[in-house]
């Protein structure tokens, strides 16, 4: 019987931890990839947009239409954009694009 009882405080203590950061993932509280939620009252700057944001997270950090912002990239004729295109992913659609590059044009738009 007391070898049973050993393992109580080391299994609750387990599963205590498991159930904090089980329960914090589920409710977005527990953040891991390093990326931050986009959102249009964020007020994100030129220099914050990042690779992996989708040109709808980029407008709406940077208080712009999305319309607006796929308007900017010089796309060529017959390329859709959707507006859950990720930057990085436009380097492939879009000849010459950068995100550095990208970056500039923005700020001469948004001055």
């Amino acid at each position: 019987m007391s070898v049973s009882r050993v393992w109580i405080a080391p299994i609750a203590s387990i599963a205590v931890i498991a159930g904090t950061v089980g329960l914090t993932q589920a409710n977005g509280l527990w953040v891991t990839s390093g990326r931050q939620v986009v959102t249009a009252t964020a007020g994100t700057s030129v220099d914050d947009l990042k690779g992996w944001m989708t040109l709808q997270q980029a407008a709406d950090g940077l208080g712009m239409p999305v319309d607006e912002l796929i308007g900017l990239l010089d796309a060529p004729p017959g390329v859709d954009i959707a507006p859950g295109t990720a930057l990085k992913d436009l380097e492939a659609l879009v000849p010459g694009f950068e995100v550095s590059a990208f970056r500039e044009v923005l700020r001469g738009r948004l001055g």
